[in-house]
């Protein structure tokens, strides 16, 4: 009886070890229930946010929960911003591999995201005597209105990823041992409106209990503070890590790849503006003239982005950080190219053993820059010119044959007018500043494209800040943000697709290309209109059909709308999809696949985006409306439409129905309603426009109509036209007549040779305008005929310089004869002047008879003024009776150049 008695005993004493041994482990693998939400009391706090809101609930609810009775209900009602941040304290916990936290969350929003706020005990702020904290961004939430488990795991390899950048901000004495977690965060923002989220069931794995520590934890981070995307505004990407101090940036073939990871580099001329607000736009990466500062370098590695710029000149290249490209600016004269060359091999042997890339923007000579650099753009303006988006389509195609094979091919387009052209309307206009800006869907075309035809990255250029507080600004932020969100959804065709043919549309004025990946096809089709580059065509309402040949059987058709992902309507014939496209989109996307994972990422990235975007059109479509009402009440004696104040009407209805609808997150029924007002806004000033544009043969001859918010101002001009004229002639020699006269009075050609090609201007008898001769200019291919056409203007002349007297109206005649048309794509001739600029000039590919040309500028203080003919295709044109006057003033109205004597009764009930 006794052995048993001890037998009994020993194994008690085993299990009371066992059980003292377990609870004494202070990490447990198996995961632990750190809130239930079962109790009456809310544990959810508010922190910082840029987003005003005002709280309209925070209890504790019972019914509808996630496990158990009850859950913790948070409802706001926000205003514009991009982060709301409210904390659940935790015991700390250690950062060690194996930790994890997770939660359950129902909201009537997608978009919520999970983090954690990091503590670094070692290692003290001087600006507070606080431990240095830092956030984790983790999940998001996706479908709306059901249970989402979202949370974080890798929080120790994020951590040390984030460590060389702390190093760097708070200097090498940061210490990251003994790091751990004090709180868990949710980022409640996703969009203006009512938003209402529950919260259920938080749990941790790996929780290794801190003893003895100073929490932080109802300490409110500084925004400065923040780390990942928490703190940026209108943020595009879902978690983004701190780029290590010298950047890893390569060009492998034609793909960029940043840290290794392909990307599409998404770059703004830097202006001084925050960089959370660029970063939050969408970009990527920063232009610099000059190497950023110390001080600019921690910025962008804190807001993980990059930089263009040119190289250090008094330190080593090697030592810069975060650069994504060295841009070595191109000098003029006769060498520029072998100094550029000289100097790109230079930079790449003092950037160290792995070179950053090369980027050259190419005026010309592409085949040579290109060889000698990495990276290759060139600038042609695509808005606000005389050349249509279709030119600038087939341009943007056709020089990409003059760049090397191996280089990658970026796009430069400008955000705004450039400032000879800004200068030369304000003169126009007798303003000081005269609020000028583009159309949100002409960026956006131009943008898509430049994609559609190959580039795999964007330089946006900006002439000042993207901050400043001004409707033509906030107009340019939501446009800009649109794009970069379209362009994040698509972004692995855009870096590494290959192009494809075999896709017609029903359409000529429907642009389509496709880039195709190993295991889809996206499908990019632009819609074009005559004059889209001033004033955007509404869309009309007939079916385009594309055909895609080579399609495999078992692919399906899908839609990458603002709203969602779509099923495209499509039939199959025999190795072939016929796709139409849909009727409200400018900028088609659609995705050709069999694969279900790429169907799977793609709704991921829709969700990510989508309700933003959504916002984004509604805000710009309002920005349309009011524009369009404000030009409406601005014009004199304007002629009362019905149907411009039918559609004003009309789509002041559809924007406050597309706002409630959105505000109840019915997301695809409140589009529809913004596709509606846009289309009858575009009606609106598409009509506006054209009223004054349809007069003139160009309407570049005025550039008071190169946007649709300038239309007042063509109004009053041209009421004061009606009581100008023209003066006597002060362009000497330019009745084309005496040779010896256009030489000794000024005028010169400039030439620029090219392999392939030959050119000549003289006097000649054939069919002139008026007197004996007309000036000819001809360009032709040699012997060797390489090329079809040249690469930029082999031949240009530039007429006797004029001094023109201050704050006066000038106009510019002269009469063209073009016996061939000429190409398009080329742009064929362009007529510019010294006042204007080349962007204001007039491009012109047809007059088989003589055809008079016209432009009318305004002097500054004190001005000169030459007028450039350049011939930049193979043929031949004739010039004559150039002349450049100054208005007068006159008692009765004048006909304005390029008028007809029939439209003078139009013109005489408008009054200055």
């Amino acid at each position: 009886m006794k052995a048993p008695r001890r037998q009994t005993w020993f194994f008690l004493r085993i299990i009371s070890v066992v059980i003292f041994c377990i609870t004494s482990i202070p990490c447990c693998a198996l995961a632990a229930v750190i809130e239930d939400f079962e109790s009456a009391t809310t544990s959810w706090k508010p922190l910082e946010g840029d987003a005003a809101a005002s709280r309209l609930d925070h209890k504790r609810v019972t019914g509808n929960s996630h496990l158990g009775a009850s859950s913790e209900l948070i409802a706001l009602r926000f205003s514009q911003g991009s982060y709301a941040f409210y904390g659940h304290a935790i015991s700390p916990a250690r950062v060690v591999p194996d930790l994890s936290f997770s939660l359950w969350v129902k909201s009537d929003r997608p978009g919520i995201q999970f983090a954690v706020q990091v503590v670094f005990p070692r290692s003290r702020d001087p600006r507070t005597g606080q431990p240095i904290t830092t956030r984790i961004l983790g999940d998001r939430a996706g479908q709306p209105d059901q249970w989402n488990q979202i949370g974080i795991r890798n929080i120790d390899e994020q951590v040390s990823g984030q460590v060389t950048a702390l190093r760097s901000e708070h200097g090498p004495q940061f210490d990251p041992r003994e790091a751990y977690v004090d709180m868990v965060l949710l980022n409640v923002y996703t969009g203006p409106g009512l938003m209402r989220v529950q919260i259920d069931d938080l749990e941790g794995e790996g929780l290794l209990n801190v003893q003895n520590v100073s929490t932080v934890t109802q300490r409110v981070t500084s925004p400065s503070g923040i780390r990942g995307m928490g703190n940026l505004p209108g943020t595009t990407g879902a978690n983004v890590q701190l780029a290590p101090p010298r950047s890893e940036s390569a060009s492998n073939g034609q793909v960029i790849e940043l840290n290794d990871h392909a990307a599409v580099p998404r770059i703004i001329d830097y202006n001084g503006e925050p960089l959370s607000l660029l970063r939050g736009l969408g970009f990527n990466a920063i232009r610099t003239s000059r190497a950023p500062s110390q001080q600019l370098q921690r910025e962008l590695l804190r807001y993980n982005m990059w930089s263009v710029s040119s190289p250090p000149e008094t330190r080593s290249p090697a030592e810069q950080s975060a650069v994504l490209a060295w841009e070595l600016p191109i000098t003029s004269g006769a060498d520029a190219f072998s100094d550029f060359a000289i100097r790109a091999a230079d930079l790449r042997l003092l950037d160290g053993q792995k070179p950053r890339p090369v980027l050259a923007i190419a005026p010309n000579r592409v085949h040579d820059y290109s060889q000698h650099s990495e990276i290759i753009a060139t600038r042609r303006p695509p808005l606000g010119t005389s050349q249509t988006l279709t030119d600038y389509a087939k341009w943007t195609q056709s020089w990409g044959l003059f760049a090397s094979p191996s280089a990658t091919r970026w796009a430069v387009i400008p955000t705004q007018f450039s400032p000879a052209t800004q200068r030369q309307v304000s003169y126009l206009a007798q303003e000081s500043r005269v609020p000028m800006g583009f159309q949100p869907y002409q960026l956006e075309k131009a943008v898509f494209l430049a994609i559609a035809n190959g580039v795999r990255g964007i330089v946006f250029e900006s002439n000042s800040p993207l901050s400043e507080d001004h409707p033509v600004d906030f107009a340019r932020r939501t446009t800009l943000d649109i794009i970069n969100r379209r362009i994040e959804l698509i972004y692995p065709w855009i870096a590494q697709g290959s192009p494809r043919s075999g896709a017609i549309s029903s359409d000529p004025n429907v642009h389509v290309s496709m880039l195709a990946t190993d295991t889809a096809i996206l499908l990019i089709a632009v819609r074009t209109g005559p004059e889209d580059q001033f004033v955007v065509d509404p869309l009309p309402e007939r079916t385009v059909n594309v055909r895609v040949r080579g399609v495999p059987m078992a692919s399906e058709a899908h839609r990458i709308g603002d709203s969602g992902i779509h099923p495209v309507n499509h039939s199959r014939g025999l190795g072939d999809m016929q796709i139409q496209l849909d009727a409200s989109e400018h900028v088609s996307l659609i995705f050709l696949t069999q694969d279900p994972r790429v169907i799977r990422e793609m709704r991921r990235r829709s969700d990510e985006h989508r309700t933003e975007i959504v916002r984004l059109r509604m805000e710009a479509v309002n920005h349309e409306f009011e524009l369009a009402r404000s030009v409406q009440a601005a014009l004199e004696s304007p002629s009362e439409s019905p149907a411009i104040r039918r559609n004003i009407d009309s789509a002041w209805a559809d924007i406050r129905q597309a706002r409630t609808l959105y505000e109840e997150y019915n997301l695809q029924t409140a589009y529809d309603y913004v596709t509606k007002a846009e289309r009858k806004v575009a009606a609106v000033q598409r009509q506006q426009w054209a009223q004054w544009a349809s007069q003139y043969k160009f309407p570049l001859t005025n550039p008071t109509l190169i946007s649709h918010d300038l239309v007042p101002f063509a109004s009053r001009l041209q009421g004061n036209l009606n009581y100008l004229r023209p003066g006597t002639n002060t362009l000497p020699a330019g009745d084309m007549e005496d040779l010896t006269f256009l030489l000794s009075s000024g005028w010169i050609q400039v030439r620029a040779p090219q392999p392939g090609f030959e050119s000549a201007v003289e006097l000649s008898p054939q069919q002139p305008h008026g007197g004996n001769y007309a000036l000819s200019m001809r360009v032709s291919p040699d012997e060797q005929g390489l090329y079809a056409r040249p690469e930029q203007a082999p031949i240009s002349v530039r007429s006797a310089t004029v001094q023109v007297p201050p704050d006066r109206l000038v106009l510019i005649r002269g009469w063209i004869r073009i016996p061939q048309p000429l190409s398009s794509e080329t742009g064929g001739v362009l007529i510019h002047d010294t006042l204007g600029g080349r962007e204001l000039g007039i491009n012109m590919t047809d007059a088989t008879e003589w055809t008079e040309f016209s432009l009318m500028r305004a002097t500054g203080d004190s001005d000169t003024l030459n007028l450039t003919v350049e011939l930049a295709d193979v043929g031949q044109i004739f010039l004559d009776d150039i002349t450049v006057s100054i208005y007068e003033g006159t008692r009765g109205p004048e006909i304005a150049p390029g008028f007809d004597a029939a439209a003078v009764d139009r013109f005489q009930t408008y009054q200055p």
